[in-house]
């Protein structure tokens, strides 16, 4: 096995200037057009890390926030965050500056997955990415999060359409009188793949496939508003197979749903050379999904009339868009680097994205800049961090145990009782995978107040690598099944937990982390659990039942 990479990893910018040949009708860069530059620097970038040939696996969702005009300039850098076996994920990050203004706008944030191709029959394994950065190290954290969603997405999707199905969400009727049939918004491409749409193995670009769908999709959707569709964000593109020069690609477009003011619709993409064309044999290499809006003059939005599936098929499809929307509203509300407030509801149309979002929060706490130490003991520090009307601590802690060790005891909230007297009760309200539970728990109350009690998700990541931390991330939730009592206090966790650094094969270090607003600075200034019991002695019983832990082993 061969293994390739530049250790640095790829980081590729381009930038061009938006000409009328790469605009619309309305002088806008037309999304198809930037979905083919994005691909195009993004594989760049994977290339100079992996020093082979690439190719387009898929490519996450894609929400554009801002639109380009002609004489603008647009800019594009793709940097290789992760890879792993044979795999890299690509960020991509596009902004748009105007010459006369210098005002720059961010216009899509995406990511990427492309393959190494191996020459001949070898294989290949690429190189970890050398990462140089505070930001770099972020986002290949993440990296393996993000990889997780996109693994689960199928199955979130098919659980949202088996409780579609169990509610008797496919009712026959649609009795509405403007309502449009789908059959009209059906249409169907076919373009021949020549030498200027391939690279050089002859494989078609990823991008040039999507600036197709881009434009047979709107289209279709163009047939129900009567305008110029505007192109605001794509579901997941996966590429199932490549094509190739003299291929014949088949695109099939229609209008699966309208929700007031968007639409979604879907493309389906099949593949033939010549022998297959002749027998009508097609080969599937992509489908994706489409969501439109369009607006008038004045930039208001216009509503879409609704659609009426005809067929058992068409309904299949009006109630994936359903599903569909749902996981996108969700992956909305998911934590980024700039979102401070995301939804805590834990539904079955989110729970990837919460539990992303509790992991994302975490790691970004404790990456940020601006720590400063605040006390020190023997085996005890304390950091503290002011941003605004947030403070946050961190208490550093050496422990005689070894890593695997305290992230099983740490990692199971129940056991918090025994060195945190804080803990009242703790109980696991629900057990929704091997790496995610939902506990609840009480509290003593603050001075002539209520008994507090929590809701809060905590998740367990292990680590890839031995340079890289095991985590425990822990975040109020909110559960239909546990709502607030008259008898306590409910209280919020924005952000808590570990991570734990392996020093030797006995030893550890573990660094507890807390996150709280302004309303109980006080009263988590210089306590860890908001009590008259101090930060330091709360952090030596921890460690102390963490090594008579050990000691039991």
């Amino acid at each position: 096995m061969e293994r390739r990479g530049a250790a640095a990893g790829g980081d590729v910018c381009m930038c061009q200037t938006v000409f009328p040949a790469h605009a619309n009708q309305r002088g806008e860069l037309s999304a198809g057009q930037l979905l083919k530059w994005m691909d195009a620097t993004a594989c760049l970038a994977a290339e100079k890390h992996a020093g082979v040939s690439c190719v387009t696996a898929s490519m996450d969702d894609i929400q554009f926030e801002e639109a380009a005009r002609v004489g603008q300039i647009i800019t594009i850098k793709a940097k290789v965050n992760r890879a792993f076996k044979t795999s890299m994920e690509v960020g991509i990050k596009v902004t748009v500056q105007d010459v006369l203004t210098n005002v720059e706008k961010i216009v899509s944030v995406a990511y990427a997955t492309y393959v190494a191709k191996p020459v001949g029959a070898g294989e290949i394994e690429l190189e970890p990415v050398k990462l140089l950065s505070r930001e770099d190290h972020l986002e290949h954290s993440l990296a393996i999060e993000r990889r997780r969603i996109r693994l689960g997405y199928e199955q979130v999707f098919q659980n949202l359409m088996q409780e579609s199905n169990k509610e008797g969400d496919y009712c026959d009727s649609f009795e509405e009188e403007d309502a449009v049939s789908t059959d009209l918004t059906h249409v169907q491409s076919i373009e021949l793949v020549q030498p200027p749409h391939a690279n050089h193995h002859g494989n078609t670009f990823g991008g040039q496939i999507m600036a197709w769908m881009e434009t047979v999709a709107s289209i279709s959707a163009s047939r129900l508003c009567r305008s110029y569709p505007i192109l605001k964000s794509v579901n997941m593109f996966k590429f199932w197979g490549p094509s190739v020069v003299g291929d014949r690609l088949v695109f099939n477009a229609i209008v699966n749903n309208t929700f007031q003011n968007s639409v979604e619709v879907g493309v389906r993409v099949e593949a033939y050379n010549c022998e297959e064309w002749i027998k009508n044999q097609a080969r599937h290499i992509n489908s994706a999904f489409l969501i439109f809006n369009t607006v008038n003059d004045k930039g208001e939005l216009l509503p879409f009339p609704r659609i009426k599936p005809t067929t058992k098929d068409d309904m299949r499809r009006y109630h994936g868009a359903i599903a569909r929307r749902r996981i996108r509203l969700a992956r909305k509300c998911m934590l980024s680097a700039k979102e401070d407030k995301p939804s805590d509801s834990w539904e079955r149309s989110n729970q990837a994205y919460v539990s992303y979002s509790n992991i994302a929060a975490l790691t970004h706490l404790a990456a940020k800049p601006g720590w400063e130490i605040t006390s020190t003991l023997d085996d005890i520090k304390i950091w503290t961090h002011e941003e605004g009307d947030v403070l946050s601590f961190k208490v550093e802690m050496q422990v005689k145990i070894p890593s695997h060790l305290a992230f099983s005891l740490l990692s199971d909230f129940t056991l918090r009782q025994q060195w945190d007297k804080h803990f009242l009760t703790c109980e696991v309200l629900q057990a929704v995978n091997e790496d995610e539970k939902i506990y609840y728990i009480t509290s003593p109350p603050m001075t002539g107040r209520k008994p507090r009690d929590f809701v809060i998700l905590v998740s367990q990541r292990q680590p890839c690598k031995q340079s890289e931390p095991y985590i425990v991330a822990a975040k109020s939730v909110t559960l239909t099944s546990m709502p607030p009592s008259p008898e306590y206090c409910r209280s919020k966790i924005l952000c808590a937990g570990f991570q734990i650094y392996t020093d030797s094969n006995s030893s550890c270090t573990v660094c507890y982390f807390n996150q709280v607003t302004s309303g109980v600075m006080p009263y988590l200034a210089a306590n860890l659990t908001g009590s008259s019991k101090s930060i330091e002695d709360t952090a030596l019983e921890c460690i102390k039942f963490l090594e008579l832990k050990d000691s039991k082993y």
